[in-house]
């Protein structure tokens, strides 16, 4: 008997019921089912197997296909079995009707949906955050997470009427960094002026006070960057409350970039800067 068939057949898995199923799709699809049990979906092989080695206790169960695990090699089925995950199986076709996907990977997770601490955060000497002002696209969102966690951004809020974090479409599009990057929804800009932060905006306008951004050669120690859509920009709110608003110079012809573009050029280069030293009084 092959190394695998001997693990799948000590694996103690269970056949999803239709109850479950109908459960699972609940929360695949409705942000109020994900926002009361305080879980989301994660698909993908590396992102799952990936918590599985490190965080299982974060994973509620997994949902994978028979044809799933006889795929995998004998120490990804072993560290299945290792991680202690509830483990259920079902046919590959009712696996797919729950997917987000084209084409299905044969697993997905239940994830609780990790808790950050926005007071200690807050609490630090430095902060460099981006505050997302009302952004919509799954994909881009996703995206904006997956860069602010890779260039080291303290956290990301996000304003009333943005798209949920933990939407299917943002989860996989952040390939399994939203356990390493703080985000706070519903978060206005005002909260963030009151508890000493500088606001600095991406500013898609011509507006007179607006400045490139390469001549900006130093940052706040608790400094946010607001960024809004392509297509509207940010709303005057966020604009006022800013100390400065600055523009990515484009080509002529050229009149904006895509949102996730504009926000890692922003990052990259505000994050390399150095913080201005406080002023003696």
């Amino acid at each position: 008997m092959p190394l695998t068939s001997r693990y799948l057949l000590s694996l103690s898995s269970r056949t999803v019921s239709r109850n479950f199923l109908s459960h699972l799709r609940d929360v695949a699809k409705t942000k109020r089912t994900r926002d009361r049990e305080r879980v989301f979906v994660l698909e993908g092989t590396k992102p799952i197997l990936e918590l599985v080695r490190s965080a299982p206790r974060q994973i509620v169960c997994l949902v994978v296909a028979s044809t799933f695990l006889e795929r995998q090699s004998p120490d990804v089925v072993q560290a299945i079995v290792s991680s202690g995950c509830t483990v259920h199986t079902c046919p590959e076709h009712q696996l797919a009707q729950l997917s987000d996907v084209e084409t299905s990977s044969g697993a997905l997770a239940i994830v609780h949906q990790p808790i950050w601490d926005q007071a200690a955060i807050l609490a630090r000497p430095r902060v460099f955050g981006l505050y997302g002002d009302v952004l919509q696209d799954p994909a881009n969102i996703g995206t904006i997470i997956r860069t602010a966690a890779g260039l080291g951004v303290s956290a990301i809020w996000m304003a009333p009427h943005s798209v949920d974090v933990f939407n299917p479409k943002v989860v996989r599009a952040t390939a399994g960094t939203l356990f390493q990057l703080p985000i706070f929804s519903h978060t206005s800009i005002e909260n963030l002026l009151s508890l000493g932060c500088t606001i600095l905006a991406a500013d898609v306008g011509a507006h007179p006070h607006s400045i490139p951004i390469r001549s900006i050669q130093s940052i706040p120690a608790r400094t946010i960057v607001a960024i809004g859509s392509e297509s509207r920009g940010l709303s005057e709110a966020v604009l006022h409350a800013a100390t400065v608003r600055f523009t990515i110079p484009l080509k002529p012809g050229i009149e904006s970039l895509n949102v996730a573009t504009a926000a890692a050029i922003a990052l990259f280069h505000l994050s390399g800067l150095p913080v201005e030293q406080p002023t003696a009084h």
